[in-house]
């Protein structure tokens, strides 16, 4: 499976009020956990996010994610969950679940 580069964000703003400042602002929440890490609150940039996923052939993607501002440069980690708004469809939240090179993992992937 080939890795498509994004670029993250720390996110300072949390709870409810940060993350609608947040959406307001062009950005979408996110969290990045798994592998030895404790999770980190993210932002993502809503078009380069949107981008992504409308050009993917599913929403299982592996994302070279690069967190700005980060000790470790880039991260590899499959979109294990996406949040849509029920009537816009427009993307509220998204989780990342960081894996390793060398780890196997089980994914369900849609056959059509």
């Amino acid at each position: 499976m080939k890795s498509v580069p994004l670029t993250a964000y720390p996110r300072t703003l949390s709870r409810r009020g940060g993350a609608k400042k947040l959406r307001e602002g062009g950005r979408i929440p996110a969290i990045i956990y798994g592998g030895k890490t404790k999770p980190q609150n993210l932002e993502v940039d809503r078009k380069s996010l949107e981008d992504l996923i409308h050009h993917s052939a599913s929403e299982n993607l592996l994302v070279d994610l690069t967190v700005d501002k980060d000790a470790k440069a880039k991260r590899l980690a499959l979109v294990k969950e996406v949040q849509h708004y029920a009537l816009t469809g427009k993307v509220v939240h998204i989780d990342f679940h960081e894996i390793s090179e060398t780890e196997k993992v089980t994914v369900m992937v849609p056959v059509e």
